[in-house]
Parts: C-alpha cells; structure tokens; sequence
C-alpha cells in the first residue's frame, strides 16, 4: 500500500539524508587532512597558554607580597599599646626594638620598621635588627615618598594603609605605610601630632623561591634588564620600573603533541567509523525523529528552576558541534558554588531556589556573545563557547561570576553571602570529546575547590594525575572507615610545674591501610574537601571519648577540622557524642587553627559560643604560624593557646624567639588563658619553657603518639 507519509516521499528528509552523508564524509576528509595543523596548534596553544598562567601567577605573587605587608602594618599600626608608646613624649626604645626591631629574627615576616612623626621625619628606626639612625626618607627611595605624597591628607586623617613597592639603598622592597592609632576611639592628641609606622621587606633569592614555589614558576628571578622574553616588570609605586621578574618558560607543546599523536590517529579513525555507522543507521529512523518531539525536547533540555538550558542539551550541543567536525577551539567553564549547602540548611531551600534563580539570571545577562549558559544540577553552573577568542572570553566569564559571587547578593531583605569555585578547560571537539572537556573542567574545579576556593583554575595534565591519586584515596578512606582500618593515638600534654601527665592530643592514624599506612597529612585535606571528615571526625572524636572516659583525671584534646567547624550541626553532633560515651564535656577540649577563624569569623564566634555554653573548651592550635594577633585572641575568648613547635622549639637558641615566647605567655595570662607549648624536644627546652611561664608542656621529649594501652604503661611507669 503506497504511503504518502513515507520519508521516501518526503523532499525535505531526503535532502537531509543527503546533507547528513557528505557532511559525514567531508568530516572525515577534515579530520585527515588537519591532522598534523592540530598537532602544531596543539603544541603551540599549550605553550601560549602556560604563558599566559605564569605571567599572571608572577603579577598575583607580587601582589601578595605587598598585601602580605599591607596585613603587617594593619596588626602592628592599629593597636593601643602601640599608641600607648608612640605617642610618648620621649619613645621608649627597649619596647620599640623587643615589640617590633626583634622580629626580624623570629619568622622574617619583615626586616625593617621605623616610626615616623607628623613631618615624616624617621624617630625611631630598626632595620635588619640594628638601629636605623637617619631622620630623613632618602633611605626609602621613591616609591615609599610617592606613597606618602599621594596620601598625605588620607594618611593624617583616614584609617587606610597604603602598601607598595620601591627601592632603598639598600635593595628592592615592598613597603608600606599607616598611622599608629587605637583599635577603636580617637587618637590622644588634638593637635597635629602623628605617628606613623613603616614596615620594609626586601626582595631576596628566599622571597622569590617561596613565591615560586608557592605560584608554581620555575626559577623566578630578579634582574636589573630584561633578559628574557618570559618576564614582567616590577614597578614601585611612584611608577618607576625597578627591574623585571623573569622565569624559565615551560614547553609542554611539544610533549603534549607527541603525546597526544596517537591517540588523535585513533580517534580520527574511529570518529571516521561512527560517522560512518551514524549515516547508515540514522538514517532510517530520521523521519521519526523529526516529527512531533521539538516540544518534548525543549522540556528534556531546560533546567525547571532557572529555566536554562541543562546538562543535556549543552553536552548535546558540543556532540553537535563534534559531529559537524568544528575545529574551532571550544572552552568550558565549570562553576560550583561554594556555601550553597549552608545557604539551604540556614535559609532552606525555598531561599536555595531563590538564590538559584537570581544567579541564573546574572550570568545568563552577561555570557559572551555565541557562549551558552546551562545548569548542571544543584549548585552547578557550565558555559560553552568557541572561536579563535574562546579561552580568553572564557576567563572572562570566570573572572565576572568569580567577582560577582564574592560580593554580597541581595534577596529580599536578606543578604547572602556565597562564592564560587571555577574550572576551564579548552580543546578542539574533534580530539578531545565533549565529555572529556567537560571532565577536565570539572578537574580543574575542582582544583580550586581544594586549593582555598574563591578562584579560578585552568586545566593541565598534572592535575588529571593528582585528581586520580585523590580519587583513589578518597575510595580507601570510605571504606576504610567500614573495616575499621582507623587508630587513634594520643600525645601526653603534661603539667609543666609537676610534670604529670594532666591531658592527651588525639590524633587519628591509618596503620592498616591494604596499601600501607598513610601519614595524616596526606588523607586529611582529601577527607576534608571530599566530606568524609564527617564521618573521620565523628570517629576520632567518639574512639577518643571511650578510650578515655575510664581515667577521670585525665583531659582530652581533640583538633577539629575546618570543615567540621562550617558545619551548622557540629555542636550538636559534638553533645550527641558526649551523651552516647558519657564523657563529661568540662574534660574535653576542642583545638581549632587561626586559618579558620580569620577566614570565617562570624561562624567561628557563634560556634565557640556554643561549645563553651556545653561547658567545652576551645583552644587556638597552632599559634604563631599565621598572621597571629592579640586582637583577635581577644574576640573570640579561647581557654587556650597552643604555641606552635616553630617557635616555641626556637627558645634553647635563639633569644629574640625565647622573648617573643614570653611575650605570648604574659599576654596570654592576662587574658586569662592556659599555654601549652608544643615540639618540646630536649631538656633545655623544656625547662625554659616551663621558667617562661608555660602552664602545659608536649613534644617528644615525654612522648610521641601512642596507642591507648602503651601510653596508660607510660603514664603509670611516669607516676611509679
């Protein structure tokens, strides 16, 4: 029976049928034919665009530098005990040189500080721990007078610190400059009376390794001239270029291109076959296909929520683009959002979807021309687009949604504060498929994820390889938590005066790992930014309450990891677990890092607030190792600090570090806080720590980590 319907009888499906095949075959032609052009482009786009990452990583070191400064002058300027004595009539000298001249020689953090009066005349000065005796600024070179020109009147008047770059005599320097005031009120003077503070610290081989190293930059290095093409320059801030910071370019092109040449001739030999296989098999159901399901597609590729395209109709547009053999470049932008979880759990979901919403709108109302928005999923975000300009709009994009989420979001009359953790990935379709460009996106946000979030990271090989290792971790810390693989061992904290074990540190271990015990420092970050230190805390902290929960005279200390410290729950899950072991909450003692406190004050707050309303103690670990103030030792009232080994293990040799110890005892005292001082290795040590007025002692010295049943035989061989 002859059917009129037929897609033989259909003109247009037949001329599709046609434009499908030699558009297959022209495909494959391509392919062939760009081969070795796409090996070259590979090779040099690779070259181009670890490049671009280092140069941009060197301008971010510098910058760091000059804020690492700016944060000085801000702890050591805006104090009163510091305007308690810079204002005097007559400087006393002893405290100028013990509060500020000594640190030089404690953690290098810098190497001059000065006092300056209203005239910008120098008062007092140390510079690499000696006497500064010249009163003018000629010593500083033109960028720290710039500096001051440019805000004089702010400088007299405003709260502003003002950081910079600039060359003394006696090298290249970040520098910067603020006036001496109280942390709140007014300054003790009506008339013109100032006092400035300037902070120095000279570029050295040591500042550019660490930046190196820390930015990934081979062989950073400072020269008078221009040496090589992989440089930029480094001005101070009256705009004079003082020299250029240059490195040692990476070549990945070509390893990458030889590498890759194989796989590209098997992938064009197979994208050949499936073209092939397409035109034969697609073609008889293509008259089915094209018939009543342009709405039911529209549904199956839009987001309900934000009403953006999904995750399947941006994969589907990319395979499109494959198929069509598109050798253009194409760039993902993988975007996750950082705290979106705790706006749901805070707010719940009514305002999630809120928030959804309004950031969908945004980024939809700013994507590059010819780019494509989609939602992921949940927190998910992803834009596509192509061209000879795709990574640069890429980075772009990333950089606008990175800045937009970091500022604060208005829904109502409520004011929510989110970020944002981005990957890019770029690469032709042809060699690289759509899923695995979006892979290596997700990789690479994923890099930024556990690299401090807030940031933007471009995908490369080393992190497919780190990503893998983390994986695989990942999967061994799951289940090794259901075979019990998991110790914990404990450090004894000792009574400094009677030298009797008082408290322990628990410490989680991983001695029966299949693989071979692992150290902490290599599970624990990935526990942290996978979520399984949930569940590794929860069991440290329970093991830990039941172990010693038998031994009333003894207290716990127990570190509690940032990411368990974000979490709204935590107090709850903390009391659960005392209730459950029957462990008196004024025996333990929670240690959390100044890292998290500074970065999440609000939080850290309510928290400890929290806990000590249970009767638990919380302790500030690791003190000295950061940007310590007293400041905020005050603000947040914790029971104890605990002086960290890289500075407490320096009191048997260098005096200037025994100093600074006291200093933190007598400020910690007044404030009514316990000290215990960690790394204790010697003798020596220990006796000066306990003579400086330590109130607890730990280290090897008494004791590395033990299990329960060695260190109960520590103790009673310690009491006998």
């Amino acid at each position: 029976m002859h059917n009129p319907l037929s897609w033989r009888n259909i003109p247009s499906a037949r001329t599709l049928f046609v434009m499908i095949f030699m558009a297959g075959i022209g495909l494959i032609v391509s392919v062939v034919a760009l081969l070795y052009l796409s090996l070259n482009l590979i090779s040099s786009q690779a070259n181009e665009i670890d490049e671009q990452r280092t140069a941009l990583s060197v301008q971010g070191a510098i910058q760091t530098s000059v804020n690492r400064v700016w944060s000085l002058v801000i702890d050591n300027a805006v104090w009163d005990d510091a305007v308690r004595e810079a204002y005097r009539p007559t400087l006393d000298t002893h405290w100028l040189f013990n509060t500020w001249g000594s640190g030089f020689k404690i953690n290098n953090l810098y190497d001059g500080t000065f006092v300056l009066n209203e005239n910008y005349r120098v008062l007092w000065g140390s510079f690499r721990s000696q006497p500064f005796t010249e009163q003018n600024l000629d010593f500083f070179g033109a960028g720290l007078t710039s500096l001051i020109q440019k805000n004089t009147q702010a400088l007299q008047n405003d709260k502003t610190i003002y950081a910079g770059i600039t060359r003394t005599r006696a090298g290249v320097a970040f520098v910067g400059v603020g006036l001496i005031r109280p942390t709140v009120g007014s300054l003790p003077v009506k008339d013109q009376t100032r006092r400035y503070l300037v902070i120095t610290r000279h570029l050295n081989p040591k500042i550019l390794r660490d930046l190196g190293n820390t930015f990934q930059i081979d062989n950073l290095t400072f020269t008078p001239e221009r040496v090589s093409a992989a440089n930029v320059p480094f001005k101070s801030a009256a705009g004079e270029v003082l020299g250029y910071l240059s490195w040692q370019p990476r070549q990945p092109g070509a390893a990458a291109a030889k590498a890759a040449s194989l796989e590209i001739t098997q992938i064009v030999l197979l994208t050949a076959a499936l073209i092939l296989l397409f035109i034969l098999v697609s073609s008889v159901a293509l008259y089915k296909l094209a018939r009543g399901e342009s709405q039911a597609r529209k549904v199956a590729r839009t987001d309900w929520l934000s009403h953006l395209p999904n995750r399947r109709a941006l994969i589907e547009e990319l395979e499109r683009v494959s198929l069509r053999g598109d050798t253009d470049r194409k760039s993902v932008v993988f975007i996750d959002l950082d705290g979106f979880k705790d706006v749901n759990d805070i707010y719940g979901h009514e305002v999630g979807d809120e928030l959804i919403v309004t950031i969908a709108k945004t980024l939809r109302d700013n994507v590059p021309k010819d780019g494509m928005l989609a939602r992921m999923g949940g927190d998910e975000f992803a834009m596509t687009i192509g061209g000879d300009n795709a990574e640069a709009l890429a980075s772009a994009f990333g950089g606008f949604v990175l800045d937009y989420l970091n500022s604060a979001i208005r829904l109502g009359d409520r004011t929510i504060h989110i970020g944002a953790s981005i990957g890019i990935a770029s690469g032709i379709l042809t060699e690289c498929n759509s899923s695995e460009l979006f892979r290596r996106a997700d990789i690479a946000m994923y890099h930024s994820k556990i690299t401090g979030k807030g940031r933007v990271t471009h995908y490369d090989a080393e992190l497919n390889s780190a990503r893998e290792r983390r994986l695989a971790i990942e999967s061994q810390i799951r289940s090794g938590l259901d075979n019990s693989e998991f110790d914990v061992w404990y450090q004894p904290i000792i009574d400094a005066r009677s030298q009797k074990m008082v408290s322990v540190e628990a410490l989680v271990r991983w001695p029966r790992r299949p693989d071979g015990a692992l150290a902490p420092d290599d599970f624990i970050t990935i526990a942290e930014t996978s979520g399984l230190i949930y569940a590794l805390g929860q069991f440290v902290l329970r093991r830990a309450c039941e172990d010693l929960e038998p031994f009333a005279d003894l207290k716990l200390s127990v570190n509690i990891s940032p990411a368990q410290f974000r979490d709204p729950e935590f107090e709850e899950k903390v009391a659960s677990v005392l209730a459950i072991t029957r462990f008196p909450a004024t025996r333990l003692q929670l240690e959390v890092t100044e890292n998290y406190v500074l970065e999440n004050p609000e939080r850290a707050r309510a928290a400890i607030n929290n806990l000590k309303t249970l009767g638990i103690a919380v302790a500030l670990d690791d003190f000295g190792t950061g940007y310590s103030s007293i400041g905020y030792l005050r603000r947040f009232n914790f029971d104890t600090i605990k002086i960290d080994k890289s500075l407490a293990g320096l009191v048997d040799n260098d005096d200037q570090a025994s100093a600074l110890v006291g200093g933190t005892i007598r400020i910690a005292s007044a404030l009514g806080m316990t000290v215990v001082a960690e790394g204790v290795e010697n003798e020596k040590q220990m006796k000066l720590l306990r003579l400086a007025g330590c109130d607890q002692l730990q280290g090897f010295w008494y004791s590395q980590p033990l299990p329960i049943e060695a260190l109960m035989a520590l103790r009673q061989q310690r009491h006998c």
